[in-house]
């Protein structure tokens, strides 16, 4: 029982348990720096830019491929697609409440698919210049953002007594 014990109970609230100060204590995060505010308000502007524009590339990339796939291949390449956009939508809301794991992944995957993707634009050009647009935009977005969330996020301390 965390009331009885006197070793559990909060110095400053006679009787109340320390559980529910750890708790409260953990579902809040501290303010960020001003500048540390922006830099991640950039970030996640640039993360969602780039997962709009992967959204945008399923459909042309459904215009670009050539009727003589199989269906099956192409229904099965579709649901890959789409559970790997859902599964980056979930990191990057991970990353919007600051876990420090979903930040560095997302930062070593954008990095990642700068190094494989990037190469392969200019033969993405001859072929499909829009689908290159938008692929370059998203590795854009992507590369902005990997580099901000590279950076420091420095909290605010209050010096309240």
């Amino acid at each position: 029982m965390n009331a009885t014990h006197p070793s559990r109970r909060s110095p400053s609230l006679p009787g109340a348990a320390v559980r529910r100060q750890r708790e409260a204590r953990g579902t809040r995060r501290a303010p960020l720096e001003p500048a540390s505010a922006r830099r991640f308000a950039v970030a996640l502007a640039c993360l969602g830019v780039s997962y709009a524009l992967a959204w945008i590339e399923l459909p042309l990339g459904q215009l670009a491929s050539t009727p003589t796939d199989g269906a099956s291949a192409a229904s099965s390449a579709l649901a890959a697609a789409l559970i790997a956009r859902l599964l980056v939508g979930l990191l990057y809301a991970f990353v919007a409440l600051r876990h420090a794991w979903a930040r560095w992944l997302t930062v070593a995957l954008g990095f990642a698919s700068i190094v494989f993707t990037g190469p392969l634009l200019p033969a993405e050009w001859h072929v499909f210049a829009l689908g290159a647009c938008v692929t370059g935009l998203g590795l854009a977005g992507k590369a902005i953002a990997a580099i901000l969330l590279t950076l420091p996020l420095r909290t605010r301390h209050d010096e309240r007594p």
